[in-house]
């Protein structure tokens, strides 16, 4: 049976798996990757985002994950977007992380090959940003956007 936890931001539905163990999300990542670095708990990985990802990193190669789960004050914390896609919706999955490869050069135009892998792969939601890109798979309409700190040149 779920119960209701708080971490002190909203309460989320608890089941009963714990993101400390190594639980398998897909081939290649575990849930402790997306884990909101506040340590609150929240949230779980929308599996159709995961299968995604797997096939974003299938076609890439080894990707690290920066940002998954958000809860609401850890994402208030970092000036994160009021509505984004990184918090947990009402059923308490969360559509979105930002990645970057896990080995090899970060150089912008590895990161923007990782962009157009991501674009090709029909994630819904991409942001472009110096070392790294937001993936999401939102409901509704496609969004692409560029960091003001992204430079077309490498440095």
């Amino acid at each position: 049976m779920a119960k209701l936890v708080s971490c002190g931001c909203l309460p989320q539905i608890n089941t009963g798996v714990s993101f400390a163990m190594a639980e398998r999300l897909s081939k290649n990542f575990l849930a402790h990757e997306f884990e909101c670095s506040c340590g609150c708990g929240q949230g779980q990985m929308d599996p159709i985002h995961i299968a995604l990802l797997q096939k974003l990193r299938n076609a890439a190669g080894p990707l690290r994950v920066t940002s998954g789960i958000r809860c609401k004050e850890h994402n208030k914390l970092i000036g994160g977007a009021s509505r984004s896609q990184h918090i947990p919706n009402s059923q308490g999955m969360v559509v979105a992380c930002d990645i970057t490869f896990a080995k090899g050069s970060k150089s912008n135009r590895n990161i923007l090959r990782l962009y157009t892998l991501a674009d090709q792969l029909h994630f819904k939601g991409i942001g472009l940003y110096k070392g790294r890109i937001h993936v999401d798979s939102r409901p509704g309409r496609r969004a692409r956007w560029i960091d003001h700190f992204w430079s077309w040149k490498d440095t």
